[in-house]
């Protein structure tokens, strides 16, 4: 390839650096170093090319890094044991010896005296506080000590405090941003609405180092094709990445794959009660939507709730053959995290000739940008039975759950995008002389995985048009991913054991095999219909009071005046 084709990844808000860390852990456990690390039975253009998500540079030690080309923002108090910036935690230095080697005394004078010389600040402006010492998590420090038991039970679903305590993952220093005088609440949503979000984008000085800091990566690139964006869609933070979009296309004109994400749970907000707290969780998805349906080249919500806006019967999805607690962050940002891996596979892989524009353009027909996510983890394959008995005998079932609240594509006049992963060439079909009753399937001229998907949904799926991909890497799901949600009823390797069968006690699911769509179609059109069904329960006077908002009448009606000419691209008519 001429060049690499970089991507800048960027994560605004705490649920959204949940996901993230899951993310970048699983880039982690994919990696390939050469021949002999595992994956050195799979051709070449089945691994990932990491250098699309990552970037090597030099540390003060003169030694290579590796890490990735990420951008995060995030409120002061969810970094944890994280120092930002390297040595300096805003303006707080953590001061626990036996946790980071910053020391005290002499060391803290050093570390003032470092941040003075590299321009991070000026000796009036930089004053020491000092921070309560942060609680490393047990599993945190097994890995400094490099000391991780993969066996070992390190209950982090219901130990993790923060995203951090599971990042297995090394950001680089300029990679971690937290917005100055903020601080996150365990009780509610410390940036409330969109408006106080995109407030925050104007603040010169952080938009300054946020904006430079989004320059420095972006000239480090050969071949930028453009930008992965995640951010939490119930607060504030939902104004702060509008805002940063419209940046990103005004500069660097770009393809944008922007997600979304809702929290696994009912939002609060400060001195809002039930009601109120409602209004403001639609109003910022109204202001959001309307935002991406201007800035992004797609967005794709994704929560694992089936409905998102009202304050009560909040119903979680379900996975065959997966078990979560509903509103845990580290458990369900781990499915989602599992969905925007696999998804985007396709564009990831070496030698593949498809982009992030490519990627985006082949689902979003006629302007339709927001598109629905399908997800199947474990796949469901039994253990010895190959895809084309699996396929064949799933008749109507819906081989994905979806992960987008609220929409349901259907199963006619669906484009959609599909990537399979973890089900080995040998597993597609048997050979000719054990082929039996395989010989008289269709499928059975198909000589590889997408081969045999693209048939599956043109079969299946009336009138729809479907790009699929595959690579045989399963996805990983040991330490730190967790594991645990994983029924009995799959063996170590993500494939169902056959009837009643369990598997051995104390023996955990290592990887399975999975798969991952995005989706769309005229069916979409229901989900904007179902917002604006909400919008006649909104007190616009009291949204417009509420905490001084910033928000303007105006500005919220054409925002949801645009949103409806936006689902009227859904209408059949528009179709193709």
């Amino acid at each position: 390839m001429a060049h690499t084709r970089e991507i800048l990844s960027l994560q605004f808000g705490t649920y959204a650096n949940y996901v993230g860390a899951h993310f970048w852990n699983q880039q982690e456990a994919n990696f390939c170093y050469g021949a002999g690390d595992g994956d050195d039975q799979v051709a070449e253009e089945h691994l990932l090319h990491n250098d699309i998500l990552y970037r090597e540079g030099l540390n003060s030690h003169n030694r290579t890094t590796y890490t990735p080309r990420l951008v995060s923002v995030d409120l002061a108090g969810t970094l944890a044991h994280l120092p930002l910036g390297g040595e300096l935690y805003g303006n707080f230095v953590q001061r626990d010896e036996d946790l980071l080697p910053f020391g005290t005394g002499e060391d803290l004078k050093k570390t003032l005296q470092r941040a003075e010389e590299s321009g991070v600040s000026s000796t009036n402006q930089l004053e020491l506080q000092e921070e309560p010492a942060t609680q490393l998590s047990e599993y945190q420090r097994d890995l400094m000590k490099n000391s991780v038991a993969p066996d070992k039970d390190y209950q982090l679903a219901e130990t993790v405090a923060s995203w951090p305590d599971f990042l297995y993952a090394r950001y680089h220093p300029r990679s971690l941003n937290v917005l100055p005088g903020l601080v996150r609440s365990t009780v509610h949503q410390t940036i409330s609405t969109y408006s106080a979000g995109a407030a925050l984008w104007e603040e010169a000085t952080f938009n300054e180092e946020l904006t430079d800091r989004i320059r420095l990566y972006i000239e480090e690139c050969d071949g930028l094709q453009g930008f992965h964006m995640l951010f939490d869609i119930d607060d504030g933070f939902g104004g702060l990445a509008g805002k940063c979009l419209e940046h990103l296309n005004d500069e660097y004109g770009r393809a944008s794959f922007v997600v979304p994400l809702h929290y696994p749970r009912t939002t609060s907000y400060p001195q809002a009660d039930s009601r109120l707290s409602h209004c403001i969780r639609v109003a910022n998805t109204i202001m959001s939507y309307h935002n991406l349906s201007e800035q992004a080249t797609m967005f794709t919500p994704l929560s694992t709730l089936e409905t998102i806006w009202r304050n009560t019967d909040l119903k979680s999805r379900s996975l065959s053959g997966l078990q979560w607690q509903a509103d845990n962050l580290y458990q369900t940002s781990g499915v989602l995290a599992a969905f925007l891996d696999t998804a985007t596979l396709g564009y990831r892989l070496r030698n593949t000739p498809e982009s992030l524009m490519r990627f985006c353009e082949g689902v979003t027909p006629s302007g339709r940008k927001m598109t629905a996510a399908g997800l199947a983890l474990p796949l469901g394959v039994g253990e010895g039975q190959d895809l084309i008995e699996f396929l064949d005998q799933s008749g109507d079932h819906a081989l994905l759950t979806q992960l987008s609240p609220g929409c349901e594509p259907g199963t006619s006049y669906v484009v959609q995008s599909v990537t399979a992963r973890g089900i080995p060439l040998e597993r597609l079909k048997r050979p000719r002389e054990k082929a039996g009753d395989q010989m008289r399937m269709a499928a059975y001229g198909c000589d590889s995985v997408s081969q045999m998907l693209q048939l599956y949904y043109q079969c299946c799926y009336h009138g729809s048009v479907t790009n699929a991909a595959s690579t045989p890497l399963p996805l990983k799901s040991q330490l730190p991913f967790p594991y645990e949600i994983f029924g009995a009823s799959m063996n170590s390797s993500g494939f169902r054991l056959p009837g009643e069968a369990e598997r051995e006690p104390g023996l955990r699911v290592d990887s399975a095999p999975a798969m991952a769509a995005v989706q769309n179609s005229t069916q979409l059109g229901e989900h904007f219909d179902n917002l604006h069904s909400q919008t006649h329960r909104i007190q616009l006077a009291k949204l417009l009071a509420y905490n001084n908002s910033s928000l303007e009448r105006d500005e919220y009606e054409t925002a949801l005046d645009q949103l409806l000419e936006f689902r009227d691209l859904y209408a059949d008519s528009q179709y193709l």
